[in-house]
């Protein structure tokens, strides 16, 4: 009996095995090609970022105050023949605003300063003549001199006081606050008139995490976007990076300043930077979706309408791309579309 049962069972074995083999050659003969398409392999430039954010700030910003007290007038804006007004760029020492004090002008005398100062001048000139003839001292001549001295600085003091009634820009930059005062108001001194920045250069202070120390260097190109205007696309260099870990949020900290020269980039906006640790020009290189992680080091090309697995050795990537140090060559072309269904010496079917 036990015989027997083995002898069926043998039996049934070996028609499993027999049909399998079968359905084998069945199907490497009749087996359907794969659609798939094809792209060329080319050449360009991987960068490898590491990736921060941050606010950016203007480079330079002041509130300007009044010194003195005096009659608001809002001046004309040369350049729009309109009052200075908020978002008006202006230059370095233009006169915003002007605030009328004619006590603090006759105070001042400074016509009567430099009246004085010319009589100390004609007197220097006639002692040096007077000393070669011997009709005065050295003495005499230095006296003179000192007068003249301190007649310089009346006036360039009386000079000074008279410019507290004018507000000035105290750099080139955009107006950013301009309290509104009703003209020829009394204003206190003490009062903030103007807000000016100069954004044009900009900063931002950012935090790196702890594995990117050997990475990041002072001096390194920084490629800053606002999530607000993708499109645009700054410049900027690493300035300073501290040497030194925060230990509880494991980050360590450094500063980016940024080329803003169309103004586009606002104070107080939040900026994307991605520092380039490290850039390739002119490699090979492909879409990063074709390394699967069914097939870490591997893509397809095609040898008479069969598939060809060719074995690759990458490098750097991108956010899109990756490089390949070998396995392939520039002008070859790799499947890029239908390699997933592949396996090596699959029939395939070139699609347009």
């Amino acid at each position: 009996m036990i015989n027997k049962n083995m002898k069926y069972i043998g039996f049934i074995l070996l028609a499993f095995a027999l049909n399998g083999c079968n359905n084998q050659r069945m199907g490497s003969g009749s087996e359907n090609p794969t659609p798939v398409w094809l792209s060329e392999v080319g050449k360009r430039t991987i960068r490898q970022l590491t990736t921060t954010t941050g606010t950016a700030k203007a480079s330079q910003k002041a509130e300007v105050k009044s010194e003195v007290t005096g009659k608001y007038i809002l001046q004309t804006n040369p350049k729009t023949g309109r009052p200075y007004k908020l978002g008006d760029i202006v230059e370095k020492g233009a006169v915003i605003i002007r605030l009328e004090n004619k006590d603090q002008e006759i105070s001042v005398s400074l016509e009567t300063k430099e009246m004085d100062l010319k009589i100390k001048e004609k007197e220097v000139a006639g002692n040096e003549i007077l000393l070669e003839k011997g009709g005065v001292t050295e003495k005499d001549l230095l006296t003179s001199k000192s007068g003249l001295v301190s007649a310089r600085l009346g006036v360039e003091k009386a000079k000074m006081d008279l410019d507290k009634l004018n507000i000035r820009a105290p750099f080139k930059g955009v107006i950013v606050n301009l309290p509104y005062y009703t003209p020829n108001v009394d204003v206190a001194s003490n009062e903030v008139l103007l807000g000016i920045m100069d954004y044009s250069k900009m900063y931002m202070e950012i935090e790196l995490p702890e594995s990117t120390i050997e990475k990041v260097k002072v001096g390194q190109k920084v490629l800053v976007t606002n999530y607000n205007i993708k499109s645009d696309t700054l410049s900027g260099h690493v300035t300073q990076l501290s040497p030194a870990i925060n230990e509880e949020t494991r980050t360590f900290s450094g500063f980016i300043t940024i080329d803003n020269p169309d103004l586009k980039l606002r104070p107080g906006m939040f900026a994307k930077g991605d520092i380039i640790t490290l850039q390739k020009d002119s490699v090979i290189a492909i879409p990063k979706e074709l390394i699967s992680s069914r097939r870490m080091s591997s893509v397809y090309t095609v040898e008479r309408n069969m598939a060809e697995e060719k074995m690759i050795r990458t490098g750097i990537s991108d956010d899109r791309f990756i490089e390949v140090e070998s396995g392939l060559n520039a002008g070859d072309k790799i499947v890029t579309k239908g390699y997933e269904y592949l396996r090596n010496r699959s029939r395939v079917k070139i699609m347009k």
